[in-house]
């Protein structure tokens, strides 16, 4: 009797340890969004798009550490001081990027292993948040070939920004 209850007990050991080990092959990575509330009202249309594309999204309005070992993140710069995202901004790109990214139309940085192997940043910054939302608005061709590529999306297909 002992030994029927020590193989049942394995057998279930086992069933769960493959059942994680399924959930864990089909585990699909998440787009971080990375915001304060003025940014993200700006991304409406960008997040719509990218909800309707099926993209898993994790929307970030604080706590902005958290992300630091996630592997794919968009920030949506904007203003400084408070609510802003300038202090992770600063942690990702050099003093020199954060000078360019001023000037009149923004800009669009894409950052490779920055706090972990295989991350990228993708960080729209400008003097505030609407010139940020112009450089992710000129830029999509750039990183919609990003998310076609990580997200595995028909890339012939319009889509909003």
């Amino acid at each position: 009797m002992e030994g029927k209850k020590t193989h049942r007990a394995l057998i279930v050991i086992g069933l769960a340890i493959f059942l994680f080990s399924l959930n864990s092959a089909f585990a699909f990575d998440k787009l971080f969004v990375v915001a304060n509330q003025k940014s993200l009202d700006l991304a409406k249309d960008f997040l719509t798009s990218l909800n309707n594309e099926s993209i898993p999204l994790s929307i970030v309005l604080d706590q902005y550490d958290k992300v630091k070992k996630e592997k794919y993140i968009v920030v949506l710069g904007g203003a400084k001081g408070p609510a802003s995202v300038e202090d992770l901004i600063k942690q990702i790109l050099t003093r020199e990027e954060i000078q360019s990214a001023n000037q009149a139309g923004g800009k669009l940085f894409i950052k490779e292993n920055v706090f972990e192997q295989g991350q990228v940043f993708i960080v729209f910054t400008g003097a505030d948040e609407t010139v940020a939302a112009e450089a992710r608005k000129k830029s999509r061709s750039t990183w919609w070939a990003l998310f076609s590529k990580w997200f595995e999306l028909e890339t012939s297909l319009p889509m909003a920004y």
